[in-house]
């Protein structure tokens, strides 16, 4: 199995901007929904109870009336829960793991068409960090993986599946379909060994993903879902 890095360390840059004084839950949760962010909206859908228990503790944050503890509350709120429900991810259905791991390639070519190669393998260490001026777009993205996450994270709890463990064939068969799409040796050791100093890890590790996402059946199952929660268990 490739030895995966920090890219899920995702500090959500979506955070909730502080309504006038006084504040109330409803209040919170109507500055949300204005907003409309995908990962609130699917907090509140998938999981209801920890949405209230979020709105509680960013109104908490808001009586102090310091908008930064506002963001901070908001932003923490969301990465509990994230690191709560991470460990469920195995057991997601093909599907959700299919958009979740989809959304990661999409921010992936993005950071790639727009930041330097260095910039980029930064990135796949240390997620959003790595980028120093985010724009609206880089945004847009991260907005999409925390919700494509917390559906994921929703569908494992309904699905009862066995966690998806890959066996070193299920490893075997996407080396190869990554080669037939142009993957190289080269490329293929530099992302078993996590080589930062690779120039083309971005394109290589843009390349796995979309092997693992063109397989089907049980071994795909087992690949995304493995290198799903490889990205995002940090």
């Amino acid at each position: 199995m490739p030895t995966m890095f920090g890219g899920g360390r995702h500090h959500h840059y979506q955070s909730v901007e502080m309504p006038p004084q006084p504040v109330t839950t409803a209040d919170i949760d109507a500055e949300i929904r204005k907003q409309d962010l995908q990962i609130f909206e699917a907090i509140a859908r998938e999981f209801p109870d920890d949405y209230d228990a979020m709105l509680r503790k960013i109104n908490a944050a808001a009586q102090t009336g310091n908008q930064t503890e506002v963001r901070n509350a908001s932003r923490q709120a969301v990465a509990d829960l994230r690191h709560r429900y991470v460990p469920l991810l195995p057991s997601a259905p093909d599907s959700n793991v299919s958009e979740a791991l989809s959304a990661q390639l999409d921010m992936l070519n993005h950071v790639m068409a727009r930041e330097t190669p260095a910039t980029c393998n930064n990135y796949l260490r240390n997620g959003p960090d790595a980028i120093s001026a985010p724009g609206h777009d880089f945004r847009a993205d991260l907005d999409r993986i925390g919700a494509t996450l917390f559906r994921a994270f929703a569908a494992a709890k309904r699905s009862g599946l066995p966690a998806a463990v890959p066996s070193d064939q299920d490893w075997s068969l996407v080396a190869d379909v990554f080669t037939k799409i142009g993957g190289t040796p080269a490329e293929m050791e530099a992302i078993s060994n996590a080589n930062q100093d690779f120039p083309g890890l971005c394109p290589a590790m843009a390349r796995f993903y979309e092997a693992a996402l063109v397989m089907h059946g049980e071994p795909g199952w087992h690949i995304k879902s493995a290198l799903l929660y490889a990205i995002v268990k940090n």
